[in-house]
């Protein structure tokens, strides 16, 4: 009778650790699938952005961050670039071949504007293309301003850290000037500048838990050139866990600065690094 008590202690206690084991996973999972992978589509500024939508199809992505200034390309009038001012015949044109390729315009970036006018011609645009969240680097002095946009316009705003002469090169800089301000501003945290600037991605993640709005994931070289994910010396494995403690549910941009032609098959491999990171 005690052997007939004791196997089935044991069988709750097995079933139970099966069960966490479970749920451990299913919430793993279930943040994971919040995330939306896109293509930061500077990665493809040698092409034009019809071209950049085709790649980034080929490469499974739904997903994109487009930067302004690049040439339009086919279907589109010849040397015309993404402005602010086009017009609203192109602005539909440019949703419907997004749409087209199964790809979701949900962020411009990075913004950079020297007058208040600027800015709020550019959350104009914004909101009339459907953005989600815009990526910048406004001035210090325009913070507020901004964040009045964004509260007027329902865009999230992601503060971009680019090295010096960018106030935001300092880390301690942008946590201040988030001090107080509303939930819809937060950070894109660009993992490889924060390497350029001496600060440790991770730790310098979990100053912004709660911030993160969008992610720059990349990998980096000794040289400081970008390198297939998990290849380099950015931990991309330690940030990638960071991201799943935090509940991270924003855009993740795959983002190559000195992208070359041949290329493609590298970011797929980088790819699928990050699918075995976030089983």
């Amino acid at each position: 009778m005690k052997q007939l008590q004791l196997l089935f202690v044991l069988s709750l206690l097995l079933g139970a650790t099966a069960c966490g084991s479970k749920t451990k996973q299913s919430e793993k999972e279930s943040v994971t699938s919040k995330w939306k992978v896109g293509i930061q589509t500077y990665t493809f500024h040698k092409f034009t952005l019809m071209e950049a939508l085709d790649k980034s199809k080929d490469l499974g992505l739904h997903y994109a961050e487009a930067y302004f200034t690049q040439e339009l390309g086919k279907g589109f009038t010849e040397g015309d670039w993404l402005r602010e001012d086009l017009p609203a015949e192109d602005r539909k044109r440019l949703l419907d071949e997004f749409a087209k390729r199964g790809i979701k315009l949900y962020s411009f970036g990075v913004a950079f504007y020297d007058t208040t006018e600027d800015w709020e011609k550019f959350f104009r645009f914004s909101k009339d293309m459907g953005i989600h969240t815009v990526t910048a680097e406004p001035r210090l002095e325009h913070l507020d301003f901004v964040e009045q946009l964004a509260l007027k316009y329902g865009i999230e705003v992601a503060i971009h850290n680019h090295p010096s002469p960018s106030v935001y090169a300092d880390p301690d800089v942008l946590l201040k000037a988030l001090e107080g301000r509303d939930p819809i501003i937060g950070v894109c945290a660009d993992i490889g500048h924060w390497k350029r600037t001496n600060n440790d991605p991770v730790e310098t993640l979990k100053k912004f838990k709660g911030r993160v709005k969008v992610v720059h994931l990349k990998d980096l070289s000794r040289e400081m050139d970008d390198t297939t994910w998990g290849t380099g010396i950015l931990p991309v494995k330690e940030v990638i866990e960071e991201m799943k403690a935090q509940q991270f549910s924003g855009l993740i941009s795959v983002e190559y600065e000195n992208y070359g032609d041949s290329q493609l098959d590298d970011i797929k491999k980088s790819l699928e690094y990050y699918n075995l990171l976030i089983k």
